[in-house]
């Protein structure tokens, strides 16, 4: 199990969202590298949550993933459906933190990255965490964030441009991903 300073850790996992840029393809359940991208994120939450709770943020957009069972640790929340931003609070005000948020869009993300971010995270004396990738010294999110509190201070942490914090949120991304299964798979998975 892995805690932050002495409290358990619980988990969301973001899986609700429009893929407007992807013409509605539902990310979480699309299959890559011969797993379903919503089973590799829980598969690593299960790993990481000891006696915390996994949460999946679900919306109307995803709702296939309520009738599935990923075990008892693992809860489905329908979520408004409103916006990654809005979705993402409803489920923190109905979980105790301090929370680790996961993506449902990451199909090379590892345990030992999650734990990485974890653990630099966890000596931040900020509310909200978020892990950056900055390449090209232009910085995006890639959905991965500890929440302490609600809100308040907040800070990033830069991790290179690396092959397993590759999102998927268009078109062009969904190719490089499917061109690079082959070459990743022994070493992924």
């Amino acid at each position: 199990m892995i805690g932050i300073r002495g409290f358990k850790l619980n988990i969301i996992i973001m899986a609700g969202g429009r893929a407007t840029r992807l013409k509605g393809i539902k990310k979480p359940l699309l299959n890559l590298c011969g797993k379903r991208l919503i089973d590799v994120v829980v598969s690593i939450a299960k790993e990481l949550v000891g006696d915390g709770r996994v949460y999946i943020c679900v919306s109307n957009y995803t709702k296939e993933l309520t009738n599935e069972s990923f075990g008892e640790d693992v809860e489905v929340i329908l979520c408004p459906g409103k916006g990654y931003v809005e979705d993402l609070n409803y489920v923190l005000s109905r979980v105790k933190l301090p929370v680790l948020v996961l993506p449902s869009d990451l199909p090379f993300i590892t345990l030992d990255v999650v734990k990485k971010f974890i653990e630099l995270a966890s000596s931040e004396e900020v509310n909200v965490i978020t892990l950056t990738v900055c390449p090209n010294s232009e910085c995006r999110e890639v959905g991965i964030s500890l929440f302490n509190s609600f809100s308040g201070t907040w800070t990033n942490i830069e991790f290179p441009d690396m092959l397993e914090l590759k999102d998927i949120d268009t078109e062009e991304d969904l190719k490089v991903v499917k061109s690079l299964c082959g070459s990743m798979e022994d070493v992924v998975r």
